[in-house]
């Protein structure tokens, strides 16, 4: 099948750079409290490809579920009922569709999470378009307990997208994407936290946190209406132009609205109707907002039980950061179940480290990563306990990846990481701190020795190991090119079809994994057929057709890197298996050479590029 698309896209301009290759973040938040979740961990994994073996498992409870690419329609009036101890994780181009109902107050949900101990991955979740008839919403989570719900798409929900309901209670949401598109013509009202002010058995419940989500073009409200729960909402984007408000404090809701991004909204922060119990507002970044943001808000919320490192947004850059890893990354971005990679974000307070050579085989090197908490500090001596099958004391080549592996910080706010080499990172996400990464095919050849520090206990403790760098053979360092530190940096902001688009060097016929950091930093290279990706003219001046073959079909996310490993334009477009079409428009990018990657449905192909 054929597919042709053009692309009209918000223009980014990254600030910083994003892993595009990481481990799976461990989940944070109140899913992580009162005993956990672990899903279907344990239990027995099976594989499902039609929609009658999905709800069979889901709702028998007690199975990790890997889901098919495809479109699993859930009839009206039959949602699937996940039960205890269960993971849905789905493949690339896995989505899950709701029922088209044109019956008022007609049931049409789809994913109705009725269970305790649950995990939903890296799914897309497609509704049948949002109208006011108070039918069904595409998920909720309804009086489940122990949910984490991550890395999801979920839209055009009928009545909405995601509902926390009916004495739901530890839940966690994160890396998820909220929108509408033009199949929705009312009501575009995206999550409720409490569907009820007489609901009042809620009290004490609806324990929520939101983190690192993105509510984009088309959500109007609800992002989200809080009664009764105690909810975190943190590191967060709203940039949709439709929204006439953001974060709605109801009914005896409880707050905590910390570390967000509003650009372009109205009210950020909604006091409604002023019967709350407590809202608290800080360190949020807005731009071109109107309405309330924060003021009239109150440090009398709740104390999360929890420890959780809240990223810094309070200049433009550090929130641009943030905004664009989480619009690179939310949603159903996660690799198919047994594949290497990964596309995770890195944290947006990591920082690249630098190295030198020493005059022994010994390597000295500066990274670090800063750390901030919600939670104070912690009296008493601190722990470091060290998981994952890599260890802690490797040898990699150049341009390789280590086997990452990560620590779990207790009686601690949080944890610093020095000594890494370029391209290896640590990553620091709630209570753990994960070391990952591909050594930059320019890094010095030595050893390295890291530690990894805890931060805020009154006693802190440390932990060191050793990764140990080779250079690359020959055949690993003729097919790298390294990014030299005089290639041009774009300074315009760019739209796949809108502003920046890259052209594909002639010369060129490699595919590139595209690189994290915002220092000079090579990009491997392999050598792939030409017919997997092309770019035809091959130098823009005006338009070209970027075309990729996909293996199966699924969101791809199709993004500009510049020179320097930053991502100055991304966008997500559905592809279909075999051939598809992209239409590209320069607009207003510089001259210059970029780098064009296509990931997502099987593809993790990039190509250098250039702009003339």
């Amino acid at each position: 099948m054929r597919t042709k698309q053009a692309i009209f896209a918000t223009a980014l301009l990254a600030t910083s750079a994003f892993a595009v290759t990481a481990p799976d973040l461990p989940m944070t938040g109140w899913a992580t409290q009162n005993g956990g979740t672990t899903g279907g961990a344990g239990k027995t994994t099976v594989t499902v490809s039609n929609v009658d073996d999905l709800r069979a498992y889901a709702e028998k409870g007690g199975y990790t579920i890997y889901v098919k690419p495809g479109t699993y329609t859930v009839p009206s009036k039959s949602a699937i009922n996940v039960g205890d101890n269960v993971t849905i994780y789905g493949y690339q181009g896995a989505i899950i569709a709701q029922t088209y109902t044109g019956t008022k107050n007609e049931d049409n949900t789809v994913l109705n999470i009725v269970g305790d101990n649950v995990i939903i991955r890296n799914i897309v979740v497609k509704g049948a378009g949002a109208v006011d008839k108070d039918a069904g919403d595409c998920m909720h989570v309804q009086g489940g307990s122990h949910v984490w719900i991550d890395h999801v798409e979920v839209y055009d929900g009928e009545d909405g997208n995601l509902d926390v309901i009916n004495g739901a209670n530890y839940v966690t949401i994160s890396w998820s994407k909220f929108h509408y598109t033009s199949a929705s013509s009312n009501h575009q009202f995206s999550n409720l936290i409490g569907n009820s002010d007489s609901k009042t058995t809620d009290s004490g419940k609806l324990k929520t946190t939101m983190h690192h989500n993105w509510w984009a073009d088309g959500a109007k409200e609800r992002m989200p209406r809080v009664r009764f729960g105690e909810v975190h909402v943190a590191n967060n984007l709203f940039d949709s132009d439709d929204a006439s408000h953001c974060v709605r404090a109801a009914y005896k809701a409880n707050l905590r609205v910390e570390g967000n991004v509003f650009i372009g909204v109205n009210k950020p922060i909604d006091l409604y109707d002023g019967d709350y119990t407590a809202v608290y507002s800080n360190g949020n970044y807005t731009e071109n907002t109107s309405g309330n943001s924060g003021s009239g808000t109150n440090s009398n919320a709740f104390t999360p039980t929890y420890s959780m490192s809240i990223t810094d947004v309070s200049t433009k850059a550090k929130a641009y950061a943030l905004r664009d890893s989480i619009q690179l990354y939310a949603g159903a971005t996660l690799p198919d179940p047994g594949s290497s990679g990964t596309v995770t974000p890195a944290s947006s307070s990591a920082t690249e480290s630098s190295s030198s050579v020493a005059s022994s085989s010994s390597v000295k090197s500066s990274s670090s990563i800063a750390t901030s908490s919600s939670s104070a500090a912690v009296s008493g001596a601190a722990a470091l306990t060290k998981h994952g099958s890599g260890s802690a004391t490797q040898t990699v080549a150049q341009g390789e990846a280590i086997a990452s592996f990560y620590y779990t910080i207790e009686n601690a706010t949080g944890a610093t990481v020095t000594g890494l080499p370029d391209g290896v990172a640590g990553t620091l996400d709630g209570l753990n701190i994960t070391i990952s990464g591909s050594v930059s095919a320019t890094a010095a050849v030595g050893t390295y020795k890291f530690t990894v520090t805890t931060t805020g206990a009154t006693a802190n403790v440390s932990k060191s190991g050793t990764i140990t760098v080779t250079a690359a053979n020959s055949t690993a360092s003729s097919s790298s090119v390294a990014l030299s530190s005089s290639s041009e940096k774009s300074s315009s902001s760019v739209a796949i079809s809108s502003s920046s688009e890259t052209v594909l060097s002639s010369s060129s016929e490699e595919v590139v994994e595209s690189s994290s950091s915002e220092a000079t930093e090579a990009i491997s290279m392999v050598n792939v057929a030409k017919t997997q990706m092309s770019l035809s003219p091959a130098v823009i001046s005006s338009t070209s057709t970027l075309r990729f073959t996909a293996a199966h079909p699924g969101m791809v996310r199709v993004t500009l890197m510049n020179a320097m490993g930053i991502a100055v334009q991304s966008v997500r477009v559905y592809a279909n298996a075999g051939e598809n079409s992209v239409n590209l428009s320069r607009r207003s990018i510089a001259s210059g050479t970029y780098y064009l990657n296509v990931r997502g449905a099987g593809l993790s192909l990039s190509r250098r590029v250039k702009v003339d």
